[in-house]
């Protein structure tokens, strides 16, 4: 999918369970200043964390870890019934200070909602509008994380609504 995107691999990947179809979006903000400051993260081993994408300001999108592959995303985490978000889940890192007073930008929405587009057609992807959660929906313990905070998921609906 990198078709468009400038592609950075992180080496904070592995392969994803057997028969884990991909159903779900997890929405991040990076907690950084920059794309630059979370692509240096997400390419130092130790850290161990990684997204599919990162989003910066400007809407550049940035491809970190290729589709086929669990990014480090999640951490301990469910949705419903199921553990282990990272195998079933697409993570999109939001350059976004995550303290409530940085707006997220309209290039942002756009980025998101074109990814997301592209997921459910050159992919295949089966992600339900429900489906596409924030980190603090799925972080266990409950309160463990509070991002993206102030992303307005009913605006991202709306843009993905639109033909």
């Amino acid at each position: 999918m990198e078709d468009g995107y400038v592609a950075i691999h992180s080496p904070n990947h592995n392969s994803r369970p057997f028969f884990s179809a991909v159903d779900c979006v997890v929405l991040h903000a990076t907690v950084t200043e920059t794309a630059d400051d979370a692509v240096r993260i997400f390419l130092n081993r130790r850290s161990k964390v990684s997204a599919h994408f990162v989003v910066a300001r400007d809407g550049r999108v940035i491809q970190m870890v290729p589709l086929g592959k669990r990014a480090w995303h999640g951490g301990t985490s469910r949705l419903g019934r199921r553990a282990n978000v990272n195998d079933f889940s697409v993570g999109i890192e939001i350059v976004n200070r995550n303290d409530g007073s940085q707006p997220y930008t309209d290039r942002q929405y756009k980025a998101v909602a074109a990814i997301i587009r592209r997921l459910r057609t050159e992919q295949h992807y089966r992600i339900p509008p429900e489906r596409i959660v924030s980190h603090r929906a799925i972080a266990l313990p409950e309160g463990r994380k509070s991002d993206p905070r102030g992303f307005d998921f009913f605006r991202l609906r709306r843009l993905l609504a639109r033909p």
